[in-house]
């Protein structure tokens, strides 16, 4: 092998690693202070969904005192007549979007939409499927 192979070996290397290192997710660590805040009341259910899906945060009511801002937003739509009598379906569509913000450095380490048809919960099973996903990322 001569040296310009060897050092093109070796760059392609680092550069894969480089790669790896800038590919991984973001993690957030085990305690830390969240923040949630959120409209039409959602901000309750996602409070209670953290703790229900046992994620390892401490949710905190002043923003001040916060590692991370949880901003989160949500849609329901309620069944009419028409789809409860044509397609007997008596749940309500759901949709929500969170983000989690680092508070210092304003980076947004997670992010995650879910959009639920006919969910029987509402507000709930939208709040709880964020807090599994957020979950994740917290380590």
């Amino acid at each position: 092998m001569n040296t310009r192979s060897c050092i093109a070996l070796i760059l392609g290397t680092l550069l894969l690693v480089v790669n790896s290192i800038a590919a991984e997710p973001a993690r957030v660590p085990s305690g830390s202070k969240i923040f949630v805040e959120g409209d039409q009341g959602f901000d309750v259910f996602l409070s209670a969904a953290l703790g229900k899906k046992k994620v390892p945060v401490m949710v905190v009511a002043d923003k001040t005192q916060a590692d991370f801002v949880l901003e989160a937003s949500s849609q329901s739509e309620k069944s009419g007549w028409a789809r409860t009598i044509f397609l007997g379906q008596t749940g309500s569509n759901e949709e929500a979007s969170v983000r989690l913000i680092n508070a210092k450095t304003t980076e947004v380490v997670f992010a995650y939409a879910v959009n639920k048809r006919n969910s029987v919960h509402g507000k709930q099973s939208s709040a709880e499927a964020c807090a599994k996903h957020l979950k994740d990322v917290v380590r």
